[in-house]
């Protein structure tokens, strides 16, 4: 399981400072995360990439201030997709033009607002979106790129397979060159762009979309703005979840795809890594609650659907340590239940020691991406904090909220 928790994890400390104390300072549910982790991987995939690539962490998995500043120490550009995730972006210290604004639905306010601070780069989903760019920018400088929507087989669960006929995020070829024809006054074409999906391991997906687009920009080089024409492969690099799932280096997926820009003057590799940053980063704290039955018995907690959607939305499968019996065989399966009025919630069979009782704290590792980002109040419940770790401190990243905070 080694794989699956964070790097500065050993014997129920993380970062240096004791989950048993984190939950009695903090409350449980907690997300914490390992901020060495964090930074550890940002220096990975700049290392593996060269400095030749531009990496922009996909703010959509975990974003606060405290991560904005990591990625601007660490020379990073943030993928953001809302005005919200641009404003965290604009308070973290990142500069406007390390930002690059993505969705496939965009309102004229936040077109108006990423404008209005001059970020690196709009990428356009649809002719209709490219239009309503050139009425908005009204003459002001604009860098765009392309967001395409190319069939390459991405071996994942449908519901985070992003290209294809399914899916309704960006433009065939005609639709694109639909879009280039809306070009006007300072709004200019820098790149194109593609997301093929997440928990993808086999490099070859990403190489046969990089081809994708750079096939699609040396046939339109005149409608570039500049020499150098980016192109965007996003994300989508797997982590494990389980202890036997496959571990993939980031080299793993970097050297294919330099590779395959090699020989092509004029090219800058992009990507996109948000899970494969903070996935493992993060674990969340629970509070066992009550259990039920003998044969497979129920374990709820005291957190569930609203701080984790993912078991719920995707089937998604995690493991849980006991932290208060941390020495004892885990060897009993355990239905681990949320506290919410649903039966879809359902963090998961777990394997557990017989002897798990209510009181017990527990861990769930591989919980730092789209869990606190995906949180919500359901049954009026206040989300929950997220606590960095590092070198035996703790700080706040993000407040928990209050009952008081609810019901303003």
């Amino acid at each position: 399981m080694s794989d699956v928790l964070p790097d500065n994890w050993e014997a129920n400390t993380l970062g240096g400072c004791a989950l048993s104390e984190l939950a009695d300072i903090y409350g449980t549910p907690l997300y914490v995360v390992d901020e060495r982790h964090v930074v550890d991987r940002l220096a990975a995939f700049r290392q593996a990439f060269g400095a030749q690539t531009v990496t922009a962490y996909a703010a959509k998995a975990f974003f606060c201030i405290a991560m904005a500043e990591l990625l601007n120490r660490a020379d990073w550009w943030v993928d953001v997709v809302s005005g919200g995730e641009l404003a965290t972006a604009l308070a973290g210290g990142l500069t406007p033009e390390r930002i690059i604004v993505h969705g496939n639905v965009k309102t004229d306010e936040e077109l108006e607002a990423a404008i209005a601070v001059g970020v690196g780069r709009i990428v356009v989903d649809d002719p209709a979106e490219m239009a309503r760019l050139v009425a908005i920018a009204a003459g002001r400088p604009v860098r765009v790129m392309l967001r395409l929507n190319v069939e390459v087989g991405a071996d994942t669960h449908h519901k985070i397979r992003t290209t294809g006929s399914e899916a309704q995020f960006g433009m065939t070829d005609v639709e694109a060159d639909a879009a280039i024809g809306q070009l006007a006054d300072a709004v200019s074409l820098h790149g194109v762009h593609i997301h093929i999906g997440s928990q993808l391991r086999n490099p070859d997906v990403h190489v046969m979309a990089l081809r994708a687009v750079l096939a699609f920009a040396e046939q339109r080089r005149n409608s570039f703005a500049a020499d150098q024409i980016d192109l965007d492969v996003g994300g989508g690099f797997g982590v494990p979840y389980l202890a036997d799932d496959p571990v993939v280096p980031v080299e793993h997926f970097a050297e294919p795809l330099l590779q395959a820009i090699s020989g092509h003057p004029g090219i800058r590799l992009m990507v996109e890594p948000g899970r494969s940053i903070i996935a493992n980063a993060g674990v969340i704290l629970y509070r066992a609650v009550s259990r039920k039955g003998t044969d497979r018995p129920f374990l709820a907690v005291d957190g569930g659907i609203s701080d984790n959607p993912r078991p719920a939305l995707y089937d998604a499968r995690y493991q849980m340590r006991s932290v208060s019996r941390f020495d004892q065989p885990h060897d009993t399966t355990f239905r681990v239940v949320g506290r919410h009025c649903e039966t879809s919630d359902r963090l998961g069979e777990m394997l557990l020691p017989g002897e798990t009782a209510p009181g017990d704290l527990l861990i769930m590792p591989a919980t730092g991406a789209y869990a606190h980002a995906m949180a919500s109040r359901y049954n009026m419940l206040p989300r929950r904090p997220v606590i960095f770790v590092a070198d035996g401190r703790h700080r706040i990243a993000v407040p928990g909220e209050t009952n008081d905070e609810l019901v303003r």
